[in-house]
């Protein structure tokens, strides 16, 4: 019997600097929102007064005017967020990251030695909580989907286990928008069709198939429908090209150090690009091979910024992510593995330095511009 659990950090960012600054808790903290940025990560007390990530900071002053507003720290959650996985990776080799602060376990086959997967999910989430000072949520069904909905329906601390054969009665309730994928738009189309609940979708054969696949997944090599992806808003509009890139090479170098922890290469880069007047356009090319490491992504990000920034034009936002991954091996030319394997060396080496001394460590040049 398959068993996977999802693990949800609860306010991830929030929860991080609380550990450093103790005097912060029980107050309402908001990472980001400085000058014309956005709130990246809002606490439980701040989202009492109508504060939400992605919040412009203007806004969430006027909902909050007490709120305690500290800035970003990527270097920092990124240490955190690797202490995070490899403890998840004491308790399974399996462990997909799907972002900085959520993640997959797979715990089939481990009953015999840690006892029932919920018993080893109550150990994982008190073991983040001691070890760490980090709290967190999870998820437990027989399925990754099922893992996630249920982590993400008993947030914040809390732990859900949806016991097989009992998938579709802890579903059928529960709205459609809770179906990972099914966004603002789909949910709009959805109801407009009578689909309003888990329920009314599963009785559509087609529908459900589509959006709510409960097969049980293939075992070894997986393609995931999830995007490992990083964006910043500016604090202060770009106009120059070069600025941007050099922005992006960030955001790049951050979207591939996790690619490589997950153990996964991507086909698919996409660019955000946010215009002072909130106007937004995303670009996308699907690659010939699958690529897991900073130069490559950024080559094709940076032809994708090129071709498709207006000139002149103030830029507010911008953000990088990948899609199509997989954690299949790939098969290089004889012409390119020998390629492929000096940059494996060379990123695992980097990856090493940058885990012990900060990922600010070693940058990377790309010609002229910085891969990261």
């Amino acid at each position: 019997m398959p068993f996977y659990l999802h693990i949800d950090m609860d306010s991830f960012y929030v929860s991080v600097e609380r550990v450093l600054d103790p005097s912060l808790v029980g107050k309402p903290v908001m990472v980001g929102g400085a000058g014309r940025g956005v709130v990246t990560s809002a606490s439980y007390e701040a989202r009492q007064f109508g504060v939400r990530s992605a919040m412009p900071g203007f806004q969430a002053r006027r909902l909050c005017p007490d709120g305690i507003f500290v800035p970003g720290r990527r270097g920092v959650y990124s240490e955190f967020s690797r202490k995070v996985f490899d403890l998840l990776r004491t308790f399974s080799p399996d462990v997909r990251a799907f972002s900085i602060d959520e993640g997959l376990v797979n715990l089939t086959g481990t009953e015999r030695l840690m006892g029932h997967p919920i018993r080893t999910a109550n150990e994982i989430i008190d073991r983040i909580r001691e070890e760490l000072g980090l709290p967190s949520s999870g998820g437990l069904a027989t399925h990754p989907t099922l893992a996630k909905i249920a982590a993400t329906a008993v947030k914040p601390r809390g732990l859900l286990y949806v016991p097989p054969g009992s998938e579709e009665r802890f579903l059928g309730p529960l709205d459609v928008s809770v179906i990972p994928g099914v966004g603002p738009k789909t949910h709009r189309e959805l109801v407009d069709r009578g689909i309003a609940t888990v329920a009314q979708l599963l009785a559509h054969p087609r529908l459900g198939r589509r959006y709510l696949n409960l097969e049980r997944p293939a075992e070894g090599g997986r393609a995931h429908e999830h995007s490992v992806g990083s964006e910043t808003t500016l604090a202060q509009s770009l106009t120059d090209a070069a600025a941007m890139e050099r922005v992006l090479g960030g955001l790049v170098g951050d979207v591939a150090a996790r690619l490589r922890r997950q153990e996964g290469r991507a086909r698919r880069v996409t660019v955000k690009i946010r215009y002072s007047d909130f106007k937004t356009i995303t670009r996308s090319r699907t690659l010939k091979a699958p690529t897991c490491f900073d130069v490559d992504i950024f080559k094709i990000a940076r032809e994708l910024l090129t071709r498709n920034l207006a000139p002149g034009r103030p830029v507010r936002l911008l953000g990088i992510s990948t899609s199509g991954i997989t954690t299949e091996g790939w098969q290089d030319s004889i012409f390119d593995y020998r390629e492929r394997e000096s940059k494996d060396r060379l990123y695992k080496g980097i990856d090493t330095l940058r885990n012990k001394y900060g990922e600010r460590a070693v940058t990377l040049g790309a010609g002229k511009n910085r891969s990261h």
